[in-house]
């Protein structure tokens, strides 16, 4: 253990001392139900689909999956409001009131949708897969006044990991590389309503998105991680987008670039992009109780865990005076009923979260509702949201 933790300080001090990004870009991640039910919290507990996204060193652990399709979408919006936007959308796009209930969303927090989609094999110290993820996000201080953003990536992702006995602790070790193409249009206040606009008025998503400028390129990331195995306890250290993932991007319209992929099945020559786009390195430490009761675990099986992620960012800005240290900081709890039945609960960067999945056979079905922080420090810009995934797993 001494060397765990020293090996997470010599990280952290290596990635306080690497260059800052240019413009930032988001990180590979859907909105998992059963992590963002949980606080967001998973490093110490990943196994299976989930280590893609949290920590590459559960491929080895107990517990892999084949995830033969998984289907999943979110909304960022207030839960208590979303079903009122649907009705209002399907009754009348262009109504005043659906203007007005987005308008109420964009302004408290943010409003978006997006959706996942993956195929991947993730168990004995084996992980393959490629999983497509769409996201968007609107916000500003009112409705006329938003901008926002619509990017979707395409990703590849190939990794190993193995165990190691190390005294009284067995010790997972494993990477992910992670090849990703991306689209990412840029939004700001005049392409952004008039997105909203065309969209109102009955067009598709494609459409709507018109001239809006888009960068687009490819990117290759790694992961790496270490999970702990002491009984009882679990202690695991997840490094993603090493060094930081920088995307050679080129820039074109919109219309133009899905005039040419989807007759060409290609990405156009574009212009140069000088800015760098880069995902920021993400170190983060988690630990997890899950007691072993023996055949008492198929009926009733708890887990507690912890998180501190995006350390170097977080502590860097705290320090600062920029952030807050609670925006790292997740909490989370799991209890497992008959080994079909699941109930989460956690504490995302100071925001309650909860949610519960059904296991049936092969088929899981898992929602959950989430608050998030977007801002530098807690209740700056708090953006919520409810997230679905349906999923064939063996």
């Amino acid at each position: 253990m001494k060397r765990f933790l020293s090996a997470a300080i010599l990280i952290l001090s290596v990635a306080a001392a690497l260059p800052a990004a240019d413009v930032i870009e988001l990180g590979f991640m859907p909105m998992i139900p059963s992590l963002m039910g949980q606080g967001g919290a998973a490093v110490a507990t990943a196994r299976g689909w989930d280590s893609f996204f949290t920590n590459p060193a559960g491929f080895s652990r107990d517990g892999g999956t084949f995830t033969v399709l998984e289907a999943g979408a979110w909304l960022y919006a207030r839960p208590d409001q979303a079903i009122a936007i649907a009705q209002e959308y399907i009754a009348n796009p262009a109504s005043t009131g659906l203007a007005s209930l987005v308008g109420d969303q964009i302004t408290g927090g943010g409003f978006g949708i997006g959706a996942s989609t993956g195929i991947a094999y993730a168990a004995k110290g084996l992980g393959l897969g490629m999983v497509i993820v769409t996201d968007s996000y609107f916000w500003g201080p009112t409705l006329l006044g938003m901008t926002g953003d619509v990017t979707a990536t395409v990703g590849f992702m190939g990794g190993m990991s193995f165990p190691l006995q190390a005294g009284p602790f067995l010790i997972h070790v494993g990477g992910t590389l992670r090849p990703m193409v991306r689209i990412h249009t840029l939004l700001p206040n005049a392409d952004a309503l008039a997105m909203f606009m065309s969209l109102q008025a009955g067009d598709t998503l494609m459409t709507a998105l018109g001239t809006a400028n888009a960068v687009y390129g490819v990117g290759v990331a790694l992961d790496v991680g270490a999970i702990a195995e002491l009984g009882w306890f679990t202690f695991g250290l997840s490094i993603r987008d090493v060094g930081g993932t920088v995307f050679n991007y080129s820039i074109d319209d919109f219309a133009t670039l899905a005039t040419v992929f989807w007759s060409e099945l290609r990405l156009p020559p574009g212009s140069t992009v000088t800015d760098r786009y880069v995902i920021p390195m993400d170190v983060s430490f988690g630990a997890a109780f899950h007691p072993l009761f023996g055949k008492f675990n198929k009926v009733l099986d708890p887990t507690l865990h912890v998180d501190l992620t995006n350390m170097v960012n977080v502590i860097g800005g705290a320090i600062a005076g920029d952030n807050s240290a609670w925006t790292m900081v997740h909490l989370g709890a799991e209890l497992r009923l008959l080994g079909v039945f699941s109930a989460w609960a956690g504490l995302n960067q100071g925001y309650f979260t909860f949610g519960a999945g059904l296991d049936l056979f092969v088929v899981d079905i898992n929602a959950s509702l989430f608050t998030r922080e977007l801002g530098r420090y807690l209740g700056d810009r708090p953006s919520s949201g409810a997230t679905l995934e349906v999923a064939i797993r063996f």
